[in-house]
C-alpha cells in the first residue's frame, strides 16, 4: 500500500488527510477526500451566504422543503445529538450565537468590540421536523450545527474513501479526527492529545484509534474566545457555558458523537465522566486555566 497526505484548511480550522491505498489511488484518494470535505463545507457553513444551510435557515416557518442528502444527514444527526446529549448539544443556538456576536467567520469576530448581549435560550429540537427528504424549521428557529458539522464531516468522508477502495483512512479538521481501517504497518491510529492551558499546546497523551473506537474530538473553552466569551453555548441560558472544566477530549465510535460528548464534557465539567463512559466514551478533561 501507499500513503498520501494533505493538509489545507476547511470549516473554520485546520485540515488533515492521510489515506493509506494500492498504488496511484492512495493519491487520488486523498484528492478526493479534500474536495468532499470543500463540498460539506459549501452546503453546511453558516459565513458562506448561498450555503445551503442558510437558504434553510431563511425559510424557517414556511413549511418543509427538499434538502440535499448531505443537508438532511446534518440536520438529522444535530436531532440525534441533541436527544443524545440530552439537550447538552442542541443546534437551534443560532440565535445565542448571533447575540453573542458570533456572526462573522471568527477571524473577525476577534477583532470586534465588546457588545451588550441579552440572552437568547435555545428554543429546541423538538419542533423541527424531519421528513425523508425534507425539513421544516419553525418560525425564528435557525440551525447551528457548530462542532457536529465538523465531527459529521470526518464521518462522511471517511466512510466514502474507505468503500472506494482505501485501505485505511483519516480525516482530522481541527480537535475532531475521525479513522477507518487501520495502517498496513500498526494496529491503530496514534493521534496526540495537547493541553490548551498552556500557550505551548504541549502534548500530554498519545491517543490510540481502533475500528471500535475511530474518532476523537477534543473541544475548549481557551480557544475561539472574544470580548471575554467563548464559543461553547449552554443552550438552555444562551450564554457561554461555565463549569470546572476548561478542555474536553472524547474518544467515541464516531465523529459526530465525540464532537457532542466533547461539548457535554464542557457543559457538565467533571460530573459527565461517568455519564459518557456510561454512554461507551472515554473522556479525558481538563480543569480550569493554568500558567
Amino acid at each position: 500500500m501507499q500513503r498520501a497526505q494533505r493538509r489545507g484548511r476547511a470549516m473554520g480550522s485546520d485540515l488533515h488527510v492521510i489515506v493509506w491505498a494500492c498504488g496511484d489511488a492512495a493519491e487520488r484518494l486523498a484528492d478526493l477526500a479534500v474536495l468532499r470535505v470543500e463540498l460539506l463545507e459549501s452546503c453546511w457553513s453558516r459565513f458562506r451566504p448561498d450555503s445551503e444551510l442558510n437558504r434553510l435557515n431563511a425559510r424557517a416557518g414556511r413549511g418543509a422543503i427538499v434538502v440535499s442528502d448531505d443537508l438532511h444527514r446534518l440536520v438529522a444527526s444535530c436531532a440525534q445529538a441533541c436527544v443524545w446529549s440530552g439537550g447538552d448539544v442542541d443546534a437551534t443556538v443560532l440565535g445565542a450565537m448571533l447575540s453573542l456576536g458570533y456572526d462573522r467567520d471568527f477571524a473577525a469576530v476577534a477583532m470586534s468590540l465588546p457588545v451588550a448581549a441579552a440572552p437568547v435560550p435555545a428554543p429546541g429540537m423538538s419542533d423541527v421536523l424531519i421528513g425523508e427528504r425534507t425539513v421544516a424549521l419553525p418560525e425564528g428557529v435557525g440551525l447551528d450545527p457548530g462542532g457536529i458539522g465538523k465531527g459529521l464531516a470526518g464521518d462522511v468522508v471517511t466512510e466514502e474513501i474507505y468503500a472506494a477502495g482505501a485501505g485505511a483512512v483519516l480525516v482530522g479538521i481541527g480537535g475532531d479526527v475521525v479513522t477507518r481501517g487501520v495502517p498496513p504497518d500498526a494496529r491503530s491510529w496514534r493521534v496526540s492529545m495537547r493541553d490548551d492551558r498552556f500557550d505551548a499546546a504541549t502534548e500530554i497523551r498519545m491517543l490510540e484509534l481502533t475500528p471500535r473506537r475511530c474518532a476523537v474530538a477534543t473541544s475548549s473553552t481557551l480557544r475561539r474566545c472574544w470580548a471575554g466569551r467563548h464559543h461553547v453555548v449552554h443552550p438552555r441560558t444562551g450564554l457561554p457555558s461555565r463549569s470546572d472544566t476548561a478542555q474536553a477530549t472524547v474518544l467515541a465510535d464516531c465523529g459526530w458523537r465525540a464532537e457532542a460528548a466533547a461539548t457535554v464534557g464542557l457543559i457538565r465539567g467533571s460530573a459527565s465522566t461517568d455519564w459518557l463512559a456510561d454512554r461507551g466514551c472515554t473522556p479525558y478533561l481538563l480543569g480550569g486555566r493554568c500558567g
